[in-house]
């Protein structure tokens, strides 16, 4: 049998510094990836959802689901009513809260207290999760 080889506390030194260095330059590149990743999510989920309440609005003589709970809200969206829907599956899931909620009216959006915030009055449907991206 032979030596078994050891490094030194220098190599082992070295080889940290090294990946330490390889980490911060390759590991923004992931992130920025996966933020814009997120934010195509988002879109995808803001438009499927404006898309399908203007369907939901324009047949039913300009009401908007029911907003006086969630549950009623997803309810309407995602269930046949008469010759109406359902609209969607099921309510996408705000990518960077993970919330797939509804919150109506109240303060702007970009709380973060629900997936996304409906506008009773404008109709306006917008991300909740922060107030840069209510603005989307």
């Amino acid at each position: 049998m032979g030596k078994k080889p050891h490094l030194t506390y220098f190599e082992v030194t070295l080889i940290a510094v090294i990946l330490g260095a390889l980490g911060s330059t390759v590991g923004p590149q992931f992130t920025k990836a996966s933020t814009e990743k997120k934010v195509s999510r988002l879109l995808n989920g803001l438009e499927m959802m404006r898309a399908h309440l203007d369907l939901y609005t324009a047949q039913h003589d300009g009401r908007l689901p029911p907003s006086d709970s969630f549950a009623g809200f997803q309810t309407a969206m995602t269930t046949t009513a008469g010759q109406y829907g359902p609209y969607i599956k099921k309510i996408p899931v705000n990518p960077f809260n993970n919330l797939n909620t509804v919150r109506f009216d109240g303060e702007p959006a970009g709380s973060g207290k629900a997936g996304w915030r409906l506008d009773t009055k404008t109709g306006l449907f917008q991300a909740d999760n922060s107030v840069i991206y209510a603005a989307l």
